[in-house]
């Protein structure tokens, strides 16, 4: 298996509502777009419910904690892969499909317990996290639907990644934090899109 390019962010600023701030854990993830200064909406924006434009997801099902998450034709489950890069990693998927430009696309979720911070809360402390494990153009885009709760959505670029796009969402559910971070190389449209089908095949266990 080649090596996977992606960022694994363990969230520990999350802890922040209940414990001292931690400091960033060394990572990895990609991402995309120009930097933002501001938080993000507070009012989601997208839905992880499949749509007429978006295919439906019939690869490989990951099966985490307090989740799954199927995804796009073609994708394989890479957990294994993905542990030996961050062993916080719960479960990580790749595009086996895509192995023309030596990076494949892929998706891995972190989750941890945590109190549920506002997201806007959030957002200040994953972009001080972000820029402390090197990423960069980062910029938070329109809040989210994840299967009823709103997630934060940010995009960056990670050193060493060839230019990839890291794509993040995160939320809060049933006392723990959920991050979703998609990787790609695609173009920004491309990857938004990407994006957004992987969120479809999202779902609460």
């Amino acid at each position: 298996m080649r090596r996977i390019h992606a960022l694994a962010l363990v969230p520990l600023v999350a802890l922040a509502a209940c414990s001292s701030p931690a400091a960033p854990a060394t990572s990895a993830a990609p991402a995309t777009s120009a930097p933002a200064s501001s938080a993000p909406a507070t009012s989601p924006s997208a839905s992880s419910s499949p749509s007429a434009d978006k295919p439906a997801n019939t690869g490989a099902t990951l099966k985490g904690q307090g989740y799954t998450l199927t995804m796009p034709e073609g994708w394989v489950d890479a957990t294994e892969a993905f542990k030996k890069l961050q062993p916080t990693v719960d479960t990580g998927g790749k595009d086996s499909d895509d192995t023309k430009d030596g990076f494949n696309d892929n998706v891995n979720v972190i989750t941890q317990s945590s109190a549920e911070l506002p997201l806007a809360q959030l957002a200040d402390a994953i972009k001080t996290q972000l820029e402390k494990a090197g990423s960069t153009d980062i910029e938070f885009k329109d809040n989210v639907q994840l299967q009823g709760r709103v997630a934060l959505q940010v995009w960056s670029t990670t050193k060493g990644a060839n230019g990839a796009h890291t794509i993040q969402f995160m939320t809060f559910n049933d006392g723990k934090i959920f991050v979703i971070t998609v990787s790609t190389n695609l173009g920004l449209a491309k990857a938004d899109v990407l994006a957004q089908q992987i969120l479809s095949g999202w779902q609460w266990a």
